[in-house]
């Protein structure tokens, strides 16, 4: 009997590898004056290259492949791209490369960034003329922030891999417009480093402009200060993608028939937040097989895949059970393990090196030194049996960055509230994100009161002050943005000529807001459309303004400026949803404020409060 996920995996590589011995004919184009020793060394050398590089990228390890890559095709559903409204395929890059020279693809934790540019590379080979380079920016992290350079690095991961070029004729074909350059995790890019990469990135694109670019990120605000970039967002996997995807995982068929069933039948439509989602439909499957049911929250769904991943190491093989080797039971390994995610987490180490592992877990050890295991034996626990981490190379990852996320959630909830609120409240005026990143919605969950009390309250606090002197005036928003950001182009999602954002000034009162309005949930329906968008008279002076100077590019405009433009009543009336949400915010305080505990007289009216 033909193997039919087989069959299809073999076209898949054998088309790939007619497209690499024909690779060099579509990309000699790109280097001036070759002589014919010179051309027959580099095609060599190219091919070399593109295998090298697709050995790398066409495999991937999962959560339910851990400990052996699988063939990417042999697993991977596409998925679709959201751009001015409509669905894109990526099936085939050059749907993207219309779009633009420079694009950003945005998605949340777990939504396929990664793998999707591991297939946009291997497409790059087969359907384009162009020479493809996928750059990890989480590898930039421990470089001397001095040493930094996109261009050195593109330049390296072509040498290393085979392609030798001259410096001379790699700098020409890079003037020429010869590369598909991929930049994968710009939000796993260290705090301390961010500002040197965004600008190594920007002076690379504006000056090799005629190449394609891509770089891959969690939602950011960053971006907003992109002006020659596109960004294009990930779309959740549709039904019949999440059936597609479920039916190419190997897996206990009995469990996988079932699961695929249900799916179909009613646990797409139930749970669609996760089946929609790569990473959370792989637990789904995995937490099914040892429940036959789905967590109800994201929480509870990390903590049934570690327990799940703790007691059945390989899911492919029925009722195998490794030993533990540290000899930790699953409540001690865990509390380690996220002592480790937390420690991580707040340094901005997604990766690790041999040496920097061990200290961790050397960390660890020290801590919690009632218990007793080894270093050797934890680490081997994480990678092989437990499956915390993978192994890439001479480097460490978690399986997915999303576990680091919820153990330090989980281990934060074993802190002080002193210690929290202290801790939180920096990270917040320290980090750019807060909210994007899964911890603080996981921390939320699992301590949702707590968490207003002890961090949104406080900040509230101190846009309460501001309100109570200045009350809702350009004065009072002054203190908080920094004025009007102007997309006179605008390459992002709206249906208007331009398009107006904001500048913030004071992250940390911005992002106390928005937290509590994401956390405690703030309606935005209530709010009547015309209250949040009838700003005609505010779009047509400002387009008169752009027209009347000549500007052609996107713009600051401070409310100084604005005032000129505007009236203080206008930019008040562009505001006005924001109003809505500082009321809602007083609201909170209100609630969950300490003082008001202290306000109460008597047992019974405090224990309402608690």
């Amino acid at each position: 009997m033909i193997d039919e996920q087989e069959f299809i995996t073999n076209i898949a590589t054998n088309i790939a590898e007619d497209s690499i011995k024909s690779a060099w004919n579509k990309v000699k184009k790109f280097f001036k004056d070759l002589d014919t020793k010179e051309s027959i060394r580099y095609k060599t050398a190219y091919e070399n290259y593109l295998l090298n590089t697709k050995q790398k990228n066409g495999k991937i390890k999962t959560l339910i492949y851990r400990r052996v890559p699988k063939d990417l095709y042999s697993l991977y559903v596409c998925i679709d791209i959201l751009y001015n409204d409509k669905a894109i395929s990526t099936q085939n890059i050059c749907n993207l490369v219309e779009i633009g020279n420079k694009i950003i693809v945005t998605g949340t934790g777990g939504a396929g960034k990664s793998v999707l540019f591991k297939h946009l590379f291997l497409n790059t080979i087969e359907n384009t003329i162009f020479i493809p380079v996928l750059l990890e920016l989480r590898n930039l992290n421990d470089c001397d922030l001095h040493n930094i350079s996109i261009y050195n690095s593109i330049y390296k991961i072509l040498y290393d891999n085979g392609f030798d070029l001259s410096k001379e004729y790699f700098d020409y074909s890079m003037k020429e417009g010869s590369y598909i350059i991929f930049f994968d995790g710009f939000d796993e890019i260290k705090r301390d480093k961010k500002a040197k990469i965004t600008n190594e990135i920007k002076k690379l694109t504006d000056k090799y402009s005629n190449n394609k670019y891509f770089l891959s990120s969690r939602p950011s605000e960053e971006f907003i200060g992109w002006n020659d970039f596109c960004e294009v967002e990930t779309m959740e996997l549709n039904k019949e993608q999440a059936l597609d995807m479920i039916k190419k995982i190997e897996f206990d068929e009995i469990t996988k028939n079932i699961f695929y069933k249900e799916l179909n039948d009613s646990l797409y439509t139930k749970y669609q937040s996760f089946a929609s989602n790569p990473l959370l439909l792989n637990i789904m499957l995995l937490t099914f097989q040892k429940h036959a049911s789905v967590p109800e929250k994201l929480n509870d769904f990390y903590e049934e895949a570690f327990v799940t991943l703790y007691n059945v190491h390989d899911a492919t093989k029925d009722s195998y059970t490794r030993d533990i080797r540290s000899g930790l039971g699953c409540e001690d390994f865990k509390l380690v393990f996220s002592y480790i995610c937390f420690k991580s987490y707040f340094s901005d180490k997604f990766q690790f090196s041999e040496t920097e592992l061990r200290q961790y877990i050397q960390k660890a050890k020290e801590k919690f030194d009632i218990l007793d295991f080894s270093i050797d034996d934890f680490q081997k626990d994480l990678i092989q049996s437990v499956c915390m981490l993978i192994k890439d190379g001479l480097s460490y990852s978690f399986t997915h960055r999303s576990f680091q996320e919820y153990f330090a959630a989980w281990y934060t909830c074993k802190l002080l509230d002193e210690e929290q609120s202290k801790l939180l409240l920096s990270w917040i005026k320290e980090s750019k994100s807060v909210l994007s990143d899964s911890y603080f919605s996981m921390l939320f969950d699992l301590q949702s009161e707590k968490m207003n009390r002890i961090v949104i309250c406080p900040i509230l606090k101190e846009v309460k002050k501001l309100y109570d002197e200045y009350g809702f005036s350009l004065k009072f928003l002054d203190n908080i943005y920094d004025g009007f950001y102007i997309l006179n182009k605008p390459l992002f999602f709206n249906k208007k000529d331009l398009n107006i954002s904001v500048l913030l000034k004071n992250h940390y009162l911005c992002y106390g807001i928005l937290l509590n309005n994401k956390f405690n949930k703030f309606n935005l329906k209530s709010i009547n459309d015309n209250e949040m968008y009838n700003n005609d008279e505010i779009y047509k002076k400002i387009s008169l303004f752009i027209s009347n100077n000549k500007i052609k590019n996107n713009f600051e405009m401070p409310f100084s400026k604005a005032l000129d433009i505007l009236t203080e009543n206008e930019i008040l009336s562009y505001f006005n949803h924001y109003k809505l949400e500082l009321e809602f915010a007083m609201q909170t305080l209100e609630k969950y404020d300490n003082n008001n505990i202290n306000k109460k007289e008597g047992v019974a009216s405090i224990l309402d409060e608690l």
